[in-house]
């Protein structure tokens, strides 16, 4: 295993050396782009692709459809290519049924009985077009299904009838999300691969985009065992070793170096369980705190400080909290970047520094 490893995982996600590769490419390179904040989800194909803008990620999801957002991995919401939300679904959609069918659900209300009313109506109520999580929770309601419409209900709903591959997020109204019916919203996206092919597919994916990289950095991120994973696809795999650990990569990639700015929840932030090759360990508490993950500075693959937007009317500021005094070079490297989200977000963006 090459000594970079820092290097090797920057490089295949596109985090160095940036290229123009689209808003469905710049997904990809990620194996799905985290995306329970959206506005972050956008910078994150920004950090990935060196000329695509807000606009165009907002036009893939809403008009061209080539990207859709729907709850996979870990549970969690991910903007994926259309091409494999149905595969995807099929194949994580039991893993987090058994996470919350058991305790959760039952808690909030959603019974057994509850949920699979839902699924039987949820086709008529959604055939108009996206609702909110409230709005589809009322509809369901004017239809005998009782859903609390406090606290998380409507949202774990959402979450069941998604897991089913019946629905999927539509277009936002605003700060609202919306969500609508997967064939309706995607009519000619295939099946894909099931059973065994469709694991091997996912575990393929994520040592292409996060290789080198142990079992265990697999389970954290997709929420799946992993042994059956890499057992179907170890003779494409190389195993050697990570900080001590046994792992594997995936293909042969050079080591690359740069800076980047990641946004909230990047997927390079929580691509893997252990986190020392990514942050020093008394600086993790500043980034990861409960279950947000702060935007950070990323430099040779190392979080070397945080920073956070503010927008105000048709400009921003870019706050920059270095974790070490900040050299010309670094700093101009920041300021490059900050310079980039301005391209991105089609306003003028300025750079503050902070102290540490």
């Amino acid at each position: 295993m090459a000594e970079d490893v820092s290097g090797e995982r920057i490089a295949r996600q596109g985090l160095a050396v940036r290229a123009e590769v689209g808003v469905r490419a710049a997904v990809a390179l990620a194996a799905g782009i985290q995306a329970q904040d959206a506005p972050a989800s956008r910078l994150g194909v920004r950090a990935r692709d060196r000329a695509a803008t807000d606009a165009d990620v907002v036009r893939a999801i809403v008009e061209d459809r080539t990207v859709v957002r729907s709850w996979l991995m870990r549970a969690t919401i991910h903007l994926v290519d259309s091409a494999d939300v149905r595969w995807m679904t099929a194949l994580l959609g039991p893993m987090i049924r058994r996470r919350f069918g058991g305790i959760r659900w039952p808690e909030l209300g959603l019974s057994t009985d509850v949920l699979a009313r839902a699924e039987a109506l949820a086709p008529e109520v959604l055939a108009p077009g996206p609702l909110t999580r409230h709005e589809l929770s009322a509809a369901l309601a004017e239809r005998g299904v009782e859903v609390d419409p406090r606290g998380q209900a409507p949202t774990h709903l959402a979450l069941f009838l998604s897991s089913l591959g019946l629905v999927c997020r539509g277009p936002d109204r605003g700060a609202q999300v919306t969500f609508t019916l997967l064939d309706s919203w995607l009519p000619e996206v295939l099946e894909g691969p099931r059973g065994d092919e469709a694991l091997a597919e996912l575990a393929r994916r994520y040592f292409r985009a996060f290789s080198p990289a142990t079992p265990a950095d697999f389970t954290a991120w997709s929420g799946l065992p992993s042994a059956r994973a890499i057992a179907l696809i170890r003779d494409e795999l190389t195993a050697g070793r990570i900080g001590g650990q046994a792992g594997y990569r995936l293909g042969a990639v050079e080591p690359e170096r740069g800076l980047r700015l990641l946004p909230a929840f990047d997927n390079y932030l929580v691509g893997y369980r252990n986190r020392d090759l990514i942050i020093d360990r008394d600086r993790r508490a500043e980034v990861y705190v409960g279950g947000i993950i702060r935007p950070t500075v990323l430099l040779d693959g190392h979080v070397v400080g945080r920073w956070r937007l503010l927008r105000s009317g048709r400009s921003a500021t870019v706050e920059v909290w270095p974790f070490a005094a900040c050299s010309t070079a670094m700093r101009r490297l920041i300021e490059q970047e900050v310079d980039d989200v301005g391209r991105f977000l089609n306003m003028p963006v300025a750079a503050t520094f902070r102290g540490d």
